[in-house]
């Protein structure tokens, strides 16, 4: 009997850690800690952030940002490509107007180009013709 005394307290005694265990403030702390969240549907970010050098991942050169003077509708971002890309796509610059928090959008001749800022630090230049031919590149912050 004394034996079965024994076991039911040691039961007793390993339900409890197990229940202390698994409290909210132990598995809030055994989480993994989440990246940085992405640019989604809310984000709006400032014409300041998308301003600037943009390279590659290649050998080609950096794309610059400008941004005009005006504010609102009247806003714009102007896209100077490097001489390399000018080769392929057939122009260098483009005047985009903002479609969203997070992307900037224009159309020149029969080329029309998308600039999304996918976080403050990445962004993608989709390049799209008429024919249906498509260029996106991926762009990092080369400031």
């Amino acid at each position: 009997m004394k034996c079965l005394h024994v076991l039911s307290v040691v039961a007793v005694a390993t339900l409890g850690s197990f229940v202390a265990a698994s409290t909210p403030a132990f598995c809030a702390a055994a989480k993994p800690v989440a990246p940085p969240a992405l640019a989604d549907a809310h984000t709006n970010y400032s014409v300041a952030q998308f301003q600037g050098q943009w390279a590659l991942m290649s050998n080609m050169g950096t794309i610059n940002v400008m941004a005009n003077k005006a504010l609102g509708p009247a806003a714009r971002l102007l896209v100077a490509l490097p001489e390399d890309l000018k080769k392929i796509v057939g122009q260098d610059r483009f005047s985009l107007a903002r479609v969203s928090g997070t992307a900037w959008q224009g159309a020149e001749g029969d080329l029309t180009a998308t600039l999304t800022l996918i976080s403050e630090n990445s962004a993608q230049l989709h390049i799209t013709g008429k024919g249906g031919h498509k260029l996106d590149l991926p762009l990092y912050r080369n400031d």
